[in-house]
């Protein structure tokens, strides 16, 4: 019996999934479970229907699946150390499982170049669809939230990670792209996800897609693109809000980062707090999980900002008004569910060994991002592997002041981490065909 018809319509009904997993997720990131569980489900049947129709185990062998096991296993054992091991393991359960397995599904069930295409051709006009009605809702006011763009996302800085992971794809495509009217709509593109970046109000991603279009610049030996990248600035600079203006003149300065809760706001605390849980459970951390943090975090936050407060207290008197604010302050640092960077993060959760599992993971993908890019052949190819780089730059980049070790951020990053997997199986499928030929 010939199983090439099962495993053709299995990895085209697989590749369907993943368009409208990735469209539902970017529309509806926090609801419509039901319809990411059905998409999951079905790329999850398509990889079991290959199995039997070939009466073979797929599991292909990426350089990442012991980095994979590993920070699983250390998760799993920090779970029974928690502050909460049935909220931990859900964690695992819910959120990590479902990173990997929507990783290991990609890998073993896309199977072509022009699958790719159309997956991050998908990609791409989901994203700029996402932009166009946040802008709608921006100048409307549906999409908007402490006058930031939100879009679809809830929050200014999920929306800004979520454009920041796309927009150097698009960036590195338009050079790859010759034809005019395919460089016109990604064009339009590019400015659309630009202005909507700028509308969120996050100085992180401006910082991160600034750092990413350097790294274009002289990757692509488009060097003239760091040229152009500094006359909008300095355009912007005429033209845009006194408001967003005002946000970039907090980037310069520097000297007034770790002293200005103006400028970095919460995170002082959560950073002070965080290295003090580390201090405290530096091996195991106090288990995954956004809920274990928050209250953890709110009995170290609360005795740090009284610890500070009768030390002003003894130096300075202080104003009711002042009191208010600092209330008020105290009452929002309560709320927060993750330390504000992702080391930190990984820190807190799971200790030193789990922050090194993560490392060990993401060096691996950084490696062969990399190496593949500069080793592939295929102009597609290599503008694609160059963008996911990119992205990856900048998706770190958010880390330092940002958590994206959370849904549905990790699951856009663990989206792209798959496409560069089956772009590297294809490449090598191919040629191991063609040296079988010669």
């Amino acid at each position: 019996m010939d199983n090439k018809p099962i495993t053709s319509y299995a990895s085209l009904i697989s590749e369907y999934a993943f368009i409208a997993y990735f469209f539902i997720f970017s529309f509806f990131p926090f609801s419509a479970d039901i319809f990411k569980l059905l998409c999951l489900l079905t790329v999850i049947g398509c990889w079991t229907a290959r199995m039997l129709s070939e009466k073979k185990v797929l599991f292909m062998k990426t350089a990442l699946n012991i980095p994979i096991l590993s920070f699983l296993l250390w998760s799993l054992i920090a779970s029974f150390q928690s502050v909460s091991i049935q909220y931990s393991l859900g964690t695992i359960f819910h959120d990590y499982l479902t990173y990997f397995i929507l990783f290991f599904c990609m890998v073993n069930t896309i199977q072509s170049q022009e699958q790719i295409k159309r997956i991050v051709k998908a990609m791409l006009i989901t994203c700029g669809l996402v932009c166009a009605y946040g802008l709608y809702g921006y100048y409307t006011g549906i999409a908007i939230r402490e006058e930031r763009l939100v879009a679809t996302f809830e929050y200014h800085s999920r929306i800004a990670k979520y454009i920041s992971l796309v927009l150097p794809i698009a960036v590195c495509l338009f050079f790859y792209y010759k034809n005019r009217v395919s460089r016109l709509y990604v064009s339009i593109l590019i400015f659309v996800c630009s202005f909507s970046l700028i509308l969120t109000m996050n100085r992180t991603s401006w910082v991160a897609i600034l750092v990413t279009m350097f790294f274009i610049g002289f990757a692509a030996q488009k060097r003239y693109l760091i040229f152009i990248l500094f006359g909008m600035c300095t355009l912007g600079v005429f033209i845009l809000p006194s408001k967003i203006i005002t946000q970039v003149k907090t980037i310069a300065q520097v000297n007034k980062f770790f002293t200005s809760e103006e400028i970095l706001g919460d995170r002082l605390l959560c950073w002070k707090a965080s290295i003090a849980i580390v201090k405290d459970h530096p091996v195991l951390g106090i288990g995954p999980g956004k809920r274990n943090f928050r209250d953890v975090y709110q009995q170290y936050a609360e005795k740090i900002r009284n610890t500070e407060k009768q030390q002003k207290n003894e130096t300075v008197g202080q104003s009711q008004e002042t009191k208010v604010k600092r209330k008020t302050r105290i009452k929002g640092i309560e709320r927060l569910s993750h330390p504000h960077n992702v080391f930190l993060h990984l820190l807190v959760e799971s200790g030193i060994p789990g922050l090194l599992t993560f490392l060990w993971l993401f060096t691996t993908v950084f490696y062969t991002a990399i190496r593949s890019w500069r080793l592939s052949r295929s102009e597609y190819e290599k503008a694609l592997l160059m963008g996911v780089v990119a992205s990856l730059i900048s998706i770190f980049s958010h880390g330092l002041t940002d958590s994206f070790w959370k849904k549905p951020d990790a699951l856009f990053l663990w989206y792209i981490i798959g496409i560069v997997f089956v772009v590297i199986h294809n490449t090598s499928k191919l040629q191991t065909n063609e040296s079988v030929r010669k």
